[in-house]
């Protein structure tokens, strides 16, 4: 890895940075072949023209990863590696890493996602016209070259909670004209997620109260009641790397509390109020299924 920023960079960093990349490295796993697939994650971040500063949050690690942090940050003028307790939310700690950023527009990128070239100046391009405050999401493959879900058409309400527990696809749908074309949506995913510094600050940030999900489907429904956009940029996209799902109960924490603060009309409120049982039983049952074998033909 590059040791140094390049010219180009030097120069911008002397100037308000354009972009901050924000990678929250919570309880990474050495692997093999060192800090992969985070190493991978950094490398894309700083290949990228468009990101002028880095802030890595160190949360939760081993004193082995939060030293290799340290010491990549000695070796980069462009680099930022900030503290979070333990104790703090993924979500909490993001908005430590945001805290610490000084670009015009925050990246908020997963730590198991590779950027493929060129996706943040997309993501950029496509917030130039929208509405604030609002914020622009990516495309996600995995190794494979698969689509996985990243963003969720349609408005947010209280009963997306249960889209989301029994994972039904809610693909925005493609541009006529253009396939490249940024679509409204509902949400994006926070793996890959791009907001001017302005607007995330106007919007209070991520809600520290949830634990590991649904804290960027709240972003969003928060940032379109505010009058601005949500949009999906499917040309600027990262290659997502396979890890463990969050606990159950963790989901069901971020599922219910987004139900709970979306909840509008009597009848939402109504499902807000059992939403937690409820979902525990949708999960169960989701589990079940998916673990069933299936009948030969």
């Amino acid at each position: 890895m590059d040791r140094h920023p390049s010219r180009a960079r030097s120069a911008n960093a002397t100037l308000e940075p354009r972009v901050t990349a924000i990678v929250v490295a919570h309880k990474v796993c050495a692997s093999a072949s060192g800090r992969a697939p985070l190493d991978l994650c950094l490398r894309s971040a700083l290949a990228e023209d468009w990101i002028d500063e880095l802030v890595i949050v160190d949360h939760d690690n081993a004193e082995e990863i939060s030293s290799t942090l340290r010491a990549f940050r000695a070796d980069r003028r462009d680099v930022h590696v900030v503290t979070a307790d333990p104790s703090l939310s993924t979500a909490a700690a993001a908005n430590v890493g945001a805290e610490a950023a000084l670009g015009r527009w925050l990246l908020f990128l997963n730590a198991d996602v590779v950027l493929q070239r060129g996706a943040v100046a997309r993501l950029a391009a496509a917030g130039g016209e929208a509405k604030q405050p609002w914020i622009v999401g990516g495309r996600l493959l995995d190794l494979e070259g698969r689509e996985r879900q990243a963003a969720r058409a349609g408005s947010l309400n209280t009963f997306s909670a249960i889209a989301v527990a029994v994972q039904w696809p809610a693909r925005p749908a493609r541009a006529r004209r253009r396939e490249d074309a940024a679509t409204k949506v509902g949400a994006v995913s926070g793996a890959l997620m791009l907001i001017p510094r302005g607007d995330f600050v106007q919007l209070s940030g991520f809600d520290e109260q949830f634990d590991t999900d649904c804290a960027d489907l709240d972003l969003c429904r928060r940032a379109v009641a505010a009058g601005g956009s949500v949009l999906f940029q499917p040309d600027a996209s990262g290659v997502q790397f396979e890890f463990a799902q969050a606990r159950k109960s963790r989901k069901v924490q971020g599922l219910t509390r987004f139900a709970v603060k979306s909840a509008q009309t009597p009848l939402e409120k109504a499902f807000a109020s059992v939403a937690g049982p409820a979902l525990v039983v949708l999960l169960t049952l989701r589990d079940l299924v998916a673990g069933k074998p299936r009948k030969n033909r």
